[in-house]
């Protein structure tokens, strides 16, 4: 598990750039920063839809046509790195190359690309980042000294963890936006059945350990990753500068879901357009998860698995 002790990264000046890459279910990221300046000034972000969770068969192996998507994005990103030193490049997996069986045949080639090693990260390590991540972007902001909930849904897996400064209680759960489209929504339509079934799923998936979340004494809940982005841009509700959904807003989004009947022909004001097929699917994931919960307020931060990363490798190097 990952601790993250803020007081040691802000003592410290480097002089050099740092890497953040993500290769995640649904997309891939790089995230680039100067760390001349304390906090770190953030350079560039780049990122692409990969979907290399679609590409996982029923045996769990992932398709030559999924893999070339993967690398031929990489090939893209990686001129991104060139200023930076292959000792500053981190780059971590998730879900799907977690649990492809052949994930082995895609790292190869990938690190031969990046010109680095590749951490795949257990589910639990996947979430204490994303935790951290999150703890450095709200700490200036009216959740910094509660305990916390936070809800990270990716393309493969989803992540809630508990904690204050640093997690107490974490599960990763292996349901993501891309495998509940796949999954839920045949044919790519949209039905309210469709919707019905898929949050009984979410419902169904973290149930044993519902009562504990619930009754865990935590004081303000937080989502974070794309799909709560994607809802937050959507609903468009703030509180003290964080945007927030709430239950009144998500049903609002889910009328304007159903207006629709093709993932493909999903536009909504404020909803970026490659995201459009994946958000019914991630609506439905959080919809299950606040009902489970009791939720009736998530707030949205920008700190997420990349910047645990970040914030990981500069406590490293102090």
């Amino acid at each position: 598990m990952v601790h993250c002790d803020y007081t040691l990264i802000g003592l410290h000046r480097l002089t050099y750039l740092v890497a953040a890459i993500d290769l995640g279910s649904n997309s891939f990221h790089v995230t680039l920063v100067d760390t001349s300046e304390t906090p770190y000034r953030v350079i560039s972000r780049a990122g692409e839809k990969v979907q290399l969770a679609a590409g996982l068969d029923d045996q769990d192996y992932l398709t030559q046509e999924a893999m070339d998507r993967g690398l031929s994005c990489l090939r893209r990103l990686v001129s991104k790195l060139a200023e930076v030193a292959p000792h500053n490049r981190h780059v971590v997996a998730t879900n799907t190359l977690r649990v492809a069986i052949n994930s082995a045949d895609f790292i190869v080639e990938a690190e031969a690309i990046l010109g680095v090693p590749i951490q795949v990260l257990p589910g639990e390590e996947e979430a204490s980042l994303i935790f951290c991540g999150v703890v450095g972007d709200v700490a200036k902001t009216h959740c910094e000294p509660l305990k916390k909930l936070v809800i990270d849904i990716g393309g493969g897996s989803t992540e809630l963890i508990i904690g204050d400064h640093s997690p107490k209680r974490l599960q990763s759960f292996s349901m993501g936006c891309v495998a509940f489209r796949e999954q839920f929504f045949p044919q790519r339509k949209i039905t309210q059945s469709h919707i019905q079934n898929a949050v009984a799923a979410a419902q169904h998936t973290i149930a044993q350990v519902a009562p504990n979340y619930r009754n865990d004494g935590w004081q303000v809940c937080i989502g974070s990753s794309g799909t709560i982005k994607a809802l937050v841009a959507i609903g468009a509700l703030f509180e003290e500068g964080m945007p927030y959904l709430d239950l009144a807003s998500m049903a609002n989004i889910e009328r304007q879901i159903l207006a629709f009947d093709c993932l493909d022909n999903v536009s909504i004001e404020g909803l970026r357009p490659d995201r459009s097929e994946v958000l019914p699917a991630g609506y439905a994931i959080l919809k299950g998860i606040m009902l489970s919960l009791n939720l009736n307020r998530i707030y949205f931060s920008t700190g997420a698995l990349r910047e645990g990363v970040l914030l990981r490798a500069l406590q490293y190097q102090t």
